[in-house]
């Protein structure tokens, strides 16, 4: 048995919305069902796969029961500048949650939340 290109799915509201906010972090699309009004975008960064559905289909056609409230999940992204990707955040529909702060040992970090109110975490190392 093998196993392979693992992925991490968010329920939101609007796939195409999404899509387009994972999109200004270099996000690209692999697929998409159905080609209009979707209501699964996959896509990938960096090996890293990122589904984004919509919870209806989910419930109806797998039994799932997806939450669709609350922090469900944080991804994670590390970059070279926390202010700027910070700023891209907003600029693209997101909003601030914690603005880039000093973390830990020789870390930047800061929050923000997707347009579907999931938070991503922004991180930058610092040079020592």
């Amino acid at each position: 048995m093998i196993f392979s290109d693992p992925q991490v799915i968010l329920f939101v509201d609007d796939c195409e919305r999404a899509a387009a906010f994972y999109a200004t972090f270099g996000f690209e699309e692999t697929f998409r069902a159905p080609a209009s009004q979707p209501f699964k975008i996959e896509m990938v960064l960096g090996g890293f796969g990122l589904g984004l559905a919509l919870p209806g289909p989910a419930a109806e056609h797998h039994g799932l029961e997806p939450v669709t409230s609350g922090h469900r999940a944080c991804i994670t992204l590390w970059t070279d500048d926390v202010e700027e990707a910070s700023a891209v955040a907003v600029a693209a529909g997101g909003a601030p949650r914690s603005a880039p702060h000093p973390f830990r040992d020789g870390l930047r970090v800061a929050f923000v939340t997707d347009p579907d109110g999931h938070p991503v975490q922004l991180v930058q190392r610092q040079p020592a």
